[in-house]
C-alpha cells in the first residue's frame, strides 16, 4: 500500500489544532529546554574547557574540552533522548484522542535506561552498517524508525524485541518513509533562519505526521507493538486506531476527532468444558474486504503497492 503522504500531513495538521492540550505548549517547552541545555554545555566549556595552540600562518586560541566536559555533553545528550522520549509519548497519546499534560515531556525518565540502552543499541547498529558505506547506514536508519514507539508503546518489551518489530514494520515502507522526510526539508532548513524557534510548530507537526504513517503501517500489517489482541482496522491512510477495549469510543484520525460510537463486544471465548464434539453451525460474519468496504473497489488512499528500491538490504544478514 502506498500510503497518501498530503492526507497523513492534513491529519496531523487537525489534531495540532484541535488537542486538548495544544502540541504548541509542549513544543514551546521542549525548545526552551533543549536550547537551556545547549546553552549550559556551551557555558562550560568556556569555564572549564583547556586552551591550546595551532600554529598555522598565525596563532590561534582553541578550546579543548575537559574530562568535566565530556561529562556534560554526554549527560545533556543522555538528558536529550529521554526528552525526546517523553515528547513521543505526548504525541502518540493524543493520536489516541487522550488529554496529556505538559509534564508528560518528562514521562520518559520513567523508562529512562530502556530508553538511552534503545537508542546505544540503534547508534551502534547504524555505525556498524555505515562501515559498509553511507547507503547501508542511511537504510538502517529508517530500519530502526520505529523501535521507540514500540517500546514506548509497551514499555515491557526488551530492546531487541523492539528492533525487530520495527524491522518487519518498516520493510517496504523505507522508501516512503525517505520520501516523507525529504517533504519536510524545506520546513528544517527555514527553521535554521529563525534560530530554531519554528521547531515549536515544526517539531509537532513531523512526529504526528510520522506517527500517522506508523499507525498506517501496523494497520497495513496487523501488528501491534506488544503483539497482543487489540488490532489497528483499515480505514483511511492510517486507522481509525481502536482504543482498549474499556474505552468507549475511537479516535478519527482523518477527521481528528473524537467519536463515542461504542466498541463492538468481543466474542465470548469457547467454554472450557467443551468436550470436542460438534457443535451447532453459528452464522458467520460476512466477509470484508480489505481494501475498503464490502462489495466496492479499492479506496483511493490504497493506491497500488510500488516496489521500495530499499528493499533489497532486507536481504542482508540481520545483526
Amino acid at each position: 500500500m502506498v500510503i497518501d503522504r498530503p492526507q497523513a500531513k492534513q491529519a496531523a495538521r487537525n489534531l495540532m489544532r484541535t488537542a486538548r492540550i495544544s502540541p504548541y505548549q509542549i513544543g514551546l517547552l521542549y525548545v526552551i529546554i533543549i536550547f537551556a541545555l545547549s546553552a549550559f554545555e556551551q557555558i562550560m566549556l568556556q569555564l572549564f574547557g583547556i586552551p591550546y595552540y595551532l600554529s598555522y600562518s598565525y596563532y590561534s586560541a582553541v578550546l579543548m574540552p575537559s574530562p568535566i566536559n565530556w561529562f556534560i555533553t554526554i549527560l545533556v545528550w543522555l538528558i536529550s533522548i529521554v526528552l525526546a522520549a517523553g515528547f513521543s509519548t505526548y504525541c502518540l497519546a493524543i493520536r489516541r484522542g487522550k488529554e496529556m499534560p505538559l509534564t508528560t515531556l518528562f514521562d520518559g525518565f520513567s523508562i529512562a535506561g530502556k530508553v538511552i540502552l534503545l537508542e546505544i543499541v540503534a547508534s551502534i547498529f547504524i555505525f556498524l552498517w555505515s562501515l559498509l558505506f553511507i547507503i547501508p547506514g542511511i537504510i538502517a536508519i529508517y530500519r530502526y524508525r520505529f523501535a521507540l514507539y514500540n517500546l514506548l508503546e509497551n514499555p515491557d518489551l526488551g530492546i531487541l524485541e523492539a528492533i525487530n518489530l520495527s524491522k518487519e514494520q518498516t520493510y517496504g515502507y523505507k522508501w516512503q518513509l525517505f520520501v516523507l522526510d525529504l517533504s519536510f526539508l524545506g520546513w528544517v532548513i527555514l527553521g535554521v533562519f529563525t534560530m530554531g524557534f519554528l521547531g515549536i510548530w515544526l517539531i509537532p507537526y513531523m512526529s504526528l505526521t510520522d506517527i500517522a504513517f506508523y499507525d498506517t503501517i501496523c494497520a497495513e500489517k496487523g501488528m501491534t507493538a506488544g503483539g497482543g489482541d487489540d488490532r489497528y482496522t483499515s480505514g483511511p491512510h492510517n486507522g481509525p486506531y481502536n482504543p482498549p477495549p474499556a474505552s468507549s469510543g475511537s479516535w478519527d484520525h482523518a477527521g481528528s476527532q473524537w467519536n463515542t460510537t461504542p466498541h463492538s463486544t468481543p466474542q465470548t471465548p469457547p467454554s472450557a468444558l467443551d468436550n470436542g464434539s460438534p457443535s451447532a453451525e453459528e452464522p458467520q460474519p460476512p466477509q470484508t474486504s480489505s481494501a475498503g468496504t464490502p462489495g466496492t473497489g479499492p479506496e483511493p488512499w490504497e493506491r497500488p503497492q510500488k516496489p521500495d528500491p530499499w528493499s533489497d538490504s532486507e536481504h542482508k544478514p540481520h545483526e
